[in-house]
């Protein structure tokens, strides 16, 4: 009896403390309060298991830990757009008389856009220079606080790197796509701009629309009556994918599928003219998408993009970019040499600069540890923009991708039967992100599949993945991910061209003549522009000068016999050096003046003196 009595209260509490688990499931990552429930089911399975019977000597399989949750599904926890500008100054403050804040341009909301100008306030001084962008979008959050981790571990960690070098820092492109993704719980990769999507004369009217009253937009779908066009079907292992028919498989598409909305202009349409705009990661002039709405109506046509670009215009001390957001070229590199349609300009990187930008994709994995991210399409992006057109040696970070699901091992029982393979689903993507789902996230990544009524679609089941799930990182792996990717922006920063001017020799020949021969030698551990900056020449070159020293002007074409009185370096390679000879008619003075200048470094003036043992 008492035994009896042991066992059912072991079911009991057991019981109870699954209840409470599944209850706190979606609450623990928003009231601290609730946690204590969590510590309670816990103790009582302790409980439990203090009253049960002494475990058999046959061991039992054991299931599968309890991963703790990565905290709640984005955009919970990442701060508003509109508290931009007090982030900024936090930043600035970091490092008083070492930083200050250029504004870039005003948002079509009227936000203002800044960058973080990081190094020596003299700018007068010139310094090689490093761009960081993020916040292209509202999609991708953790971007912006990928900027921000960087520029906060340069100040705290390595404030040295500052003498040498200047960082540039725009944490939010995009602040109106990113205020109104967080304030309506949905991705939107668009700026403010209005388009008429669906050409009836009217501007964003038909938007997706929350009629369920979740707080956010997901999707619809139903059985396609006749005469509509059917796309998806419900998967037959995990009723809860919906997934595109195989025709290859003879499978037949059965359901019909929308984004969440009702028909707001009455056109029988449902969500097909959302709010906004135009992609700023679209609106580049790099192989930017004509015929494509969401790529503006002109390339730079945006606020948020002109002011971007004419920062870079009018700092041509910047050496390196990366951009933070949905595109990646690190880990995915693209490994193509195709060329558009004039043979001349790369669709990716120029062929002769891959080998600087598997270099950085080596450091990236070096200091991340990171192997995996998603990307897209990169036409019209800011990264192909600053690399081919600007001479800039840029590159595209993510480092957010699908979560790994640990694999536990089950314990093998001797005589049990072999457990049965679980079958395999039509759709291994999106039955994957359904794992993380359910083992990382307490299901929080799926809404179930609910019947509804509408009004124009009648019968329909709205459910799936939550807007966020697989778009970005929760703010609690966003803060993990940005300092785990500020590593390589430390790492990079030691990567920087650096020009040194050897002193000159002097040979005093007959008649007044002299030879002098000079080097100019790239010291640093980057070039002083890409390959591709070379064919655009849209980067200031290095110039060698011959200066009359008494004058200062520039010394007679006639006095110069052998030589040009003015060089120019278009490119100087990592360790490589440029030789100089002239023969020259010495001033009176016989002194000589030879100026080196570039957009990255100071004038480096070296002088020579014809004196009377060199003219022996």
């Amino acid at each position: 009896m008492l035994r009896y009595a042991r066992r059912m209260l072991d079911v009991s509490i057991d019981l109870f403390a699954r209840s409470l688990r599944t209850i706190t499931m979606t609450t623990l990552n928003q009231a601290p309060q609730h946690r204590s429930l969590v510590l309670l089911a816990s103790t009582l399975s302790l409980s439990s298991s203090l009253l049960a019977d002494p475990p058999a000597t046959t061991p039992t399989p054991t299931a599968a830990p309890t991963v703790v949750g990565p905290g709640p599904l984005a955009p919970r926890g990442y701060p508003s757009p509109d508290t931009a500008s007090d982030r900024l100054l936090n930043l600035a403050n970091g490092a008083i008389g070492r930083s200050s804040i250029a504004p870039i341009a005003v948002s079509r909301e009227g936000r203002a856009i800044g960058a973080l100008i990081l190094g020596n306030q003299d700018f007068s001084k010139k310094l090689p220079a490093l761009l960081l962008v993020g916040g292209m979008d509202g999609v991708n959050l953790a971007s912006t606080e990928q900027v921000c981790a960087a520029v906060s571990q340069v100040l705290r960690d390595h404030p040295a790197l500052l003498d040498s070098m200047r960082i540039y820092a725009i944490p939010e492109a995009n602040p109106d796509a990113r205020a109104w993704a967080i304030a309506q719980g949905t991705p939107r990769a668009t700026n403010a701009r209005q388009v008429d999507d669906d050409r009836d004369g009217a501007l964003d009217e038909d938007p997706p629309f929350d009629f369920t009253g979740e707080g956010q937009c997901v999707t619809m779908r139903r059985v396609a009556p006749a005469g509509e066009t059917a796309t998806h079907l419900i998967d037959a292992v995990d009723p809860r994918i919906l997934r595109v028919a195989n025709k290859d498989k003879g499978e037949r598409a059965t359901h019909e599928v929308t984004i969440e909305a009702i028909d707001h202009d009455l056109d029988g349409k449902l969500g097909e003219d959302a709010i906004g705009g135009t992609d700023l990661d679209r609106n580049f002039p790099h192989r930017w998408a004509e015929f494509a709405i969401d790529a503006g109506p002109y390339p730079l046509s945006e606020p948020e993009s002109m002011g971007i670009a004419r920062f870079v215009r009018d700092h041509p001390d910047i050496v390196s970019a990366v951009v933070f957001g949905r595109h990646d070229t690190l880990v995915n590199f693209p490994d193509t040499k195709d060329k558009d349609s004039t043979g001349r300009t790369p669709m990716v990187y120029l062929a002769e600069d891959h080998a600087v930008y598997r270099d950085f994709a080596k450091l990236w994995k070096d200091s991340t540890k990171l192997e995996k991210s998603e990307t897209r399409d990169l036409a019209g992006s800011l990264v192909l923009w600053l690399a081919d057109h600007r001479g800039i040696a840029a590159v595209a970070a993510n480092g957010w991708s699908r979560p790994e699901v640990p694999k536990v091992e089950a314990v093998a029982v001797e005589g049990a039967p072999a457990p049965t393979p679980a079958k395999e689903t039509g759709d291994a993507e999106q039955a994957a992100w359904l794992e993380v789902s359910d083992k990382l996230y307490g299901s929080e990544g799926f809404i179930p599949w609910a019947p509804h009524k509408h009004a124009i679609w009648g019968d329909v089941e709205i459910g799936g993945f939550a807007p966020f799930f697989r778009v970005s990182p929760t703010w609690a792996q966003a803060n993990v991910l940005s300092d785990t990717t500020a590593k390589f922006i430390i790492a990079l920063c030691a990567k920087a061209p650096a020009i040194e001017v050897s002193e000159p020799r002097i040979t005093a020949l007959a008649n007044g003549l002299a030879k002098v021969q000079l080097r100019v030698t790239n010291i640093g551990s980057m070039a002083t522009t890409t390959e591709m900056g070379r064919t655009t020449s849209v980067i200031p070159p290095m110039v060698v000068r011959l200066i009359n020293h008494e004058t200062n002007a520039a010394i007679a074409p006639s006095d110069v016999l052998s030589g040009r009185p003015v060089n120019k370096i278009e490119r100087l390679a990592p360790g490589a050096s440029q030789e100089y000879s002239w023969l020259v008619r010495m001033p009176a003075t016989g002194a000589l003046d030879i100026a080196v200048s570039g957009p990255t470094f100071d004038t480096i003036t070296r002088s020579t003196q014809l004196s009377q043992e060199t003219s022996r």
